[in-house]
């Protein structure tokens, strides 16, 4: 039986020519030339005043709840369809996740279901956008400023999408994106 890969990255560009000239220059990770390059490009690419690149999305998710001060007794919303790092890196924190079901038509968060999560104890929304598809953000962004609430967006699979002719990755207090093999980036 033939396996089914999850992804087949397409590199057609310039790919080898800078891998090489990480390995011949002895920057293939940590700081260096490279990486800030790609923090500032990226980061002015969505029109966002700093870019911090990490090991990967679990760990930009859990800087950015640990960033907003969330933590033991606070509630975050959350999608229910998702990948566990968003879930897995709030209960890191001490905080729950509150769970919204997904929308049937656009798998991403029914944004109609958020306010009645709403309480005392919710700090943030956590926006997942999936399948390079954005999520209503209008409506968050709203009930985000009726509530003082925190939004936190996982754009790792919408790089390069619009919502309202503005990058998503640019909505939240803090975003995470991920360059994973088998994101819409490869």
């Amino acid at each position: 039986m033939e396996p089914i890969p999850v992804n087949t990255p397409l590199l057609k560009g310039n790919e080898l020519k800078y891998i090489t000239e990480c390995v011949q220059t002895g920057w293939i990770s940590g700081e260096g030339p490279f990486i800030n390059k790609f923090e500032n490009e990226f980061s002015s690419y969505l029109h966002r005043k700093h870019g911090i690149a990490v090991s990967s999305g679990s760990a930009a998710l859990d800087i950015a709840i640990r960033a907003l001060g969330i933590g033991k007794g606070d509630e975050v919303i959350m999608p229910t369809f998702t990948i566990i790092s968003p879930a897995q890196s709030i209960i890191n924190e001490g905080a729950v996740p509150v769970l919204v079901d997904a929308d049937p038509v656009t798998w991403n968060m029914n944004v109609e279901q958020v306010e009645s999560k709403i309480n005392k104890n919710t700090k943030a929304i956590l926006v997942v956008h999936i399948y390079g598809l954005p999520v209503d953000m209008g409506p968050l962004l709203e009930l985000a400023q009726k509530y003082n609430l925190k939004i936190i967006e996982d754009a790792a699979e919408v790089h390069g999408q619009t919502y309202n002719g503005i990058m998503c990755g640019s909505f939240g207090d803090i975003s995470i994106f991920s360059f994973y093999a088998n994101k819409i980036i490869t």
